[in-house]
């Protein structure tokens, strides 16, 4: 395990597409788990639930849920909306720029609508990564505990690259939460939140090399009380 500080996990964690196949030791699971259960929620309510799947289980899950997209036209219906309907700049501009940036080190064109689409299927796919992760908490859950996902999310993907390993978060499983659920036994009661991809990720692969830009401090930030 490298020794990364906090700060150097951040600004070196990117979000990978391509991954080699390389297993993952499930004692290595374990200890990231583990140590993202030490994650802040609020009244320690622990909302997460977790499934690692790799090998058959992984396989069996994006074949149920790409097989359902492919049945249903696409047609779902969606945990929650993915973005509002009405973005407006900068939001909505710094979603424009940050797939056109992936596109264009995927080499694929504005125009070629099929390979955007065989593209955002990949997602079911875990991008190709040994591990995957389906992040859910019971729908009695609230707006507080979706932050408290977000946070246990983050947690994983340090301590994921503090050990070597590359993550990519996915928002897609919420998409067709229905298969999802039928492929990991899970009731309706359960929400889908997140996925998580984990591996190592592919040398050599520009989409894993690209940087997003980030907004100034200015831009968000205001400081009060201080001289």
């Amino acid at each position: 395990m490298s020794h990364l500080s906090v700060t150097e996990a951040l600004t070196t964690r990117k979000s990978v597409r391509v991954f080699d196949d390389k297993p993952v030791p499930q004692s290595l699971l374990r200890e990231i788990l583990a140590l993202a259960g030490r994650s802040a929620s609020g009244g320690n309510v622990q909302p997460w639930k977790v499934d690692v799947l790799t090998g058959d289980a992984l396989k069996q899950l994006a074949g149920t849920v790409q097989g359902f997209i492919q049945n249903s036209g696409g047609k779902t219906e969606p945990e929650f909306p993915t973005y509002p309907n009405k973005m407006a700049d900068p939001y909505h501009e710094r979603r424009g720029t940050c797939g056109e940036v992936m596109y264009e080190a995927l080499g694929i064109a504005r125009d070629d609508k099929m390979k955007r689409i065989m593209q955002t299927m990949k997602n079911y796919d875990f991008f190709g990564a040994p591990v995957g992760i389906i992040l859910s908490m019971e729908r009695e859950m609230g707006q507080p505990q979706c932050l408290d996902i977000g946070i246990y999310m983050q947690s994983i993907m340090l301590l994921a690259k503090e050990r070597g390993l590359d993550t990519c978060p996915q928002v897609s499983w919420t998409v067709f939460p229905q298969p999802v659920r039928e492929a990991l036994g899970l009731d309706d009661n359960m929400k889908i939140m997140a996925g998580i991809c984990l591996g190592y990720k592919a040398e050599d692969q520009p989409v894993n090399e690209l940087s997003q830009a980030r907004a100034e401090l200015s831009d968000y930030v205001t400081f009060r009380g201080f001289e």
